[in-house]
Parts: structure tokens; sequence; C-alpha cells
């Protein structure tokens, strides 16, 4: 159950679990996806509609059908796939399906408490989810940075106001926004928060192995300047373990194509921290408190100013020297014919880091749906080629990993990070 802000509960989605167990003696992989996706509207531009899945061309178009529902098909067809062949599972399986992993996984850790008898015997954590960092090259997730997000609230007064009665009457709320929002950050992108750039050190050998063409994608996404001069290393070091902050948006501005006089009288910024692995989110929250209030103070301003921490995605990180490692590495060789690229993701998950406290399990992550400029936020898609590679590299990723464990000096000769 949850309570709205009008103190009335809801029931919330439930979660699904579902268990696959053939024998004791085989590992058994916890198996986690999701079922809801991102809000979607066909006037946001998309081409088709967002909650019907269309083939157009090469592609599968529809919201959640690169990283939320068509993963999750994915892992059902490898499942057949074996059944069609006449072949047992080579491991157990137990599924955790939830509705909530994009409103932070609500009641996720209570169901696995509650649950914890159908987990006792799980080796290990498998999601397939996110996108490749290549265009050409897949890659297995060992990690990824945290999340703060925050909205920031700047009052004036009671009511909307129109700037022909009372413009230069009153000090306005939005001027005062755009302030305390510029100081956030300077033009190179650098935080200006004391307390909240703590860098966290990149493993040298996942990222020179790694195949990105930074200029590429800069030229594809048609940016005017790169900030990292077309350097890869210093690129993928910023996205995979540096904080970074962004600003997504204004609610209460006046967003409309007409021309409107309007003094808006409460504004609320939208922004995010990605937290570097080593950064504590409640020390980023209190030296972002700071800085405000030293901001506001050299502002002056009569107006009222409040900052409220939405959620918050804490960083997590695999531990690479592991049988399922192996395995998906493998895994992806076999599937695509080259070895993978290993990511410290730049994005944020949540599920990773809840069933790591609560489970204490290592988690992998499998993306299946390659970097796709046109695909995502608007106009997701995932080439046909690659969804049936994707139950392909799943099929793949449960036999080797069934198989008996490998010689450990073989892990360093696939670009594999180091642990820890």
């Amino acid at each position: 159950m949850q309570m709205t802000e009008s103190y009335q509960t809801i029931r919330m989605p439930r979660v699904v679990i579902g268990v696959l167990v053939h024998s004791p003696s085989k590992p058994t992989i916890l198996v986690y996806g999701n079922l809801d996706v991102e809000e979607a509207v066909v006037s946001d531009g998309w081409g088709t509609d967002p909650f019907v899945m269309t083939e157009l061309g090469e592609y599968l178009y529809g919201r959640g059908v690169a990283m939320d529902k068509g993963p999750l098909l994915c892992w059902l067809n490898a499942i057949q796939a074996y059944r069609d062949a006449g072949v047992r599972l080579p491991v157990n399986l137990v599924f955790v399906i939830e509705s909530m992993a994009h409103c932070g996984s609500l009641g996720l850790e209570t169901v696995l408490k509650e649950r914890i008898s159908f987990f006792r015997n799980v080796s290990c954590v498998a999601m397939a989810t996110r996108r490749w960092q290549s265009a050409t090259t897949p890659g297995v997730v060992y990690g990824s940075r945290g999340l703060i997000y925050y909205h920031l609230e700047v009052q004036c007064c009671n009511r909307d106001l129109s700037s022909f009665e009372h413009g230069g009457t009153i000090f306005e709320a939005l001027p005062d926004l755009f302030y305390l929002l510029s100081s956030l950050a300077d033009p190179q992108l650098n935080i200006l928060i004391d307390g909240a750039m703590h860098a966290h050190p990149v493993d040298l050998n996942a990222v020179r192995c790694a195949d990105f063409n930074y200029a590429e994608c800069g030229e594809n996404l048609q940016v005017p300047r790169l900030p990292n001069r077309k350097k890869k290393h210093v690129a993928l070091a910023e996205n995979w373990a540096m904080p970074h902050l962004s600003i997504h948006g204004i609610e209460g501005a006046n967003s409309e194509a007409d021309v409107r006089f309007v003094i808006l009288h409460k504004v609320i910024g939208k922004f995010s921290i990605s937290l570097a692995p080593n950064q504590r989110p409640g020390d980023v929250t209190k030296a972002l408190q700071k800085h405000l209030g030293v901001v506001w103070l050299q502002r002056a301003s009569p107006n009222k100013m409040m900052l409220c921490e939405k959620f918050v995605i804490p960083s997590w990180s695999g531990r690479c020297n592991s049988p399922e490692y192996l395995a998906a590495t493998r895994a992806m060789s076999k599937t695509y014919n080259v070895k993978p690229n290993f990511v410290r993701d730049g994005g944020s998950l949540l599920a990773p880091s809840i069933f790591q406290r609560v489970l204490d399990k290592n988690v992998v992550v499998l993306p299946i749906a390659e970097h796709d400029i046109g695909g995502c936020p608007v106009n997701e898609r995932i080439s046909v080629d690659n969804y049936i590679k994707g139950s392909q590299l799943l099929a793949a990723f449960m036999w080797e990993y069934a198989q008996e464990k490998p010689e450990g000096d073989s892990v360093h000769g696939m670009c594999m990070p180091n642990d820890g």
C-alpha cells in the first residue's frame, strides 16, 4: 500500500515471483525484470502509438521495447528455445518482476525480505537492461553511478500576477531561481558545490579496451562542440565515475507557444546530481544545502526558497572476477563474435543496489539494445536483429554459467576491470 499526498491509500502493483527449479545441484540465477515504462504521449513526437509495438523496416517501436518489456521477453524466448530443442534448462531460475521500477522500485525491498525463502539458493542476479555504450560492440555493465534528484522551489507571492500591473513592484520568483541554478555549475560542466566533486578512479584496463568513438558520437548528435576534446578515455571517465549535474526543467513556468505576460508566483527547478561510486548521498545533499544557503544570502531576496530531495539511487559495483561475469563475457563473445566492452554505466540503476543489500548477491547487467541515437527517449526502438540476438545471448549466458568455474588467469585477458 502507498499513501498519496491527500492521505489516501492506494494498492501498488504486485511483484511477480516465478520459480523454475529442475535440480538442486544446478546454480540458480535470479532474473530481474520490470513491466512498467516511462511516460510517453504521441504529442512528444512519437511516429507510432508508444503503447502498441509496431514493426517498421528493421526496427520494433514502442515504449519499453529496448530496456523494459523487450528484454524480459528475451528471457522467455531463451527458455522457450531450450524447450523447443528438447534440452533441459542448464540452470535454475527465479524471476522477480516488478511494476514500480520507474517509481523508485517502491515495495521491492519489502517483498524480497518477506519472501526471502524463495532466494536462499540464488547464486547471482542477472538483468537485461540499458543500452550498449557502442553502436557496434556489446557491453557488460559492471556498475553505475548513483543519483540524487532535487526540486528547488522559489515562491514570491500567493498567486500569478500580470507584469502590466505588478512588474517592478515585487521581487519575482523566476529570476531568483535562474540565479540559484546558474550557481551550481560553470560553463565547463564543473560542479561549483564545495564537497560535491569527488572523483572515483576508473579502471584504465576497461577504458582502453572500450570500443567507443567519442567524435562520431558528437557528430551523430550534431552537437556544436564536445567538452572533452574528442578524447575517449576522458569522456568515458567523466561518464562512468565523475559527478555530474543536469537541469531537467522548471515546473510552473510558461512553456506555451503564445505570448503571455505572467509573473509566476511559484516555480520549481528540477535537477539531478550523478554521484561518483565513492560518494555518499547525504554528504552531497549537505554540501548543496550549504552552497544554496550562501548564494541565497548573496542574492538577498525576500522570497521563500526550499530544497527538496525527491529520491536517491545509490551507486553499485559488481564483482567482475566471478563466474557470472566470465559467463557473460563468453556468452557475448559467442553471440556477437566480438569481445564485449566492460562498462560502468553513466546512468543510475536502483534494483542492483537493492539486491546487493538484501540478498548479498553479485549483480550482472546484460544490455541487449545497441546504442541508438534514434531510439530514446522518443520513438524508443530496438532492431529486430538485436532482439533476436538478445534472446540468443541470454540462452548462451545460462549455458555458460552452468559450466565448471574457469581458471582465474583467463579473466584479465578479456579487458575485464579489476575488482575493488
